[in-house]
């Protein structure tokens, strides 16, 4: 009995110690992958939110090549459920999902991983940008569960000489996530010019979202665009703020269990 309470106490330590999130800040213009080539700004911005589930459709299949295509037009996105670099990729085998989503394109990316697992970056988050990045930040979002960890990345780059922030985020199914919106919805209220986009797991009756939506000056740009105006059930987000709306796409569930929204900015007037 001894033996076996003391195995079942080591599997624990193992399974806590294998199983940890990212912790604190880190900001450096390392870490980002450049842009591949900056031809020329881009006269309008099409900004992108797609949650790939590691690249698995609803039938199952994992074909992340599909998800790159779907992206591969938009000017900066956010990606959410992407796998970290694992074993076999770090000895050379196979290819990053991050090399994948961005091959033969002209996305400079960051990854941010949200949680470590068996010692190693396990999933989190992707940003793309084929414009260049001149300051970005992960951040750890608050957890109140102590295992489903989750963060926002903060991108600042200059676009028509203005500074504009742009906010991926993916945050908790259930217990905390109201935390975590508040917390993310305060770092895009200090902003000017700034686009969030991401999985909320919020519909819009969440109370904390609807109250933003009557105090600060939040565009809904999926709904100004017109799209899935009839589904209640929403949890994917792009929200700006200092920006009009003037088209956009989506694409239903399919590739991945969420669908693919995007949508083409410009500049509003600031008052």
């Amino acid at each position: 009995m001894k033996t076996f309470v003391s195995l079942l106490i080591l599997v624990l330590v193992v399974v806590a110690i294998a199983r940890k999130p990212r912790t604190g800040i880190n900001q450096s213009g390392s870490k980002f992958i450049t842009p591949k080539e900056w031809l020329s700004e881009p006269s309008t911005l099409t900004v992108a939110t797609f949650n790939i589930q590691t690249g698995k459709s609803l039938t199952g299949i994992r074909d992340i090549s599909k998800s790159a295509t779907t992206i591969a037009g938009a000017d900066i996105v956010g990606v959410q459920e992407v796998y970290a670099t694992n074993w076999l990729n770090e000895m050379g085998i196979g290819q990053t999902q991050a090399n994948a989503l961005t091959n033969n394109t002209s996305f400079g990316h960051l990854f941010a991983s949200t949680r470590y697992r068996w010692f190693r970056e396990h999933r989190g988050n992707l940003n793309l940008s084929k414009l260049p990045i001149t300051k970005w930040d992960i951040v750890m979002l608050p957890d109140v569960t102590g295992k489903s960890f989750r963060n926002m990345t903060v991108f600042h780059f200059t676009w028509q000489h203005q500074d504009v922030v742009f906010i991926n985020t993916h945050l908790h199914t259930s217990k905390g996530r109201e935390q975590q919106l508040e917390f993310v919805l305060t770092e895009f209220d200090k902003h000017d010019r700034v686009i969030l986009v991401g999985d909320f797991n919020s519909k819009i009756d969440t109370p904390l979202l609807a109250h933003a939506f009557s105090e600060v000056p939040i565009i809904d740009a999926i709904s100004k665009a017109g799209l899935d105006l009839n589904n209640p059930d929403r949890i994917d987000w792009i929200l700006t703020k200092g920006f009009k709306v003037n088209s956009g796409e989506m694409i239903e569930k399919g590739i991945s269990d969420h669908p693919y929204y995007e949508v083409n900015l410009s500049f509003n007037e600031i008052r």
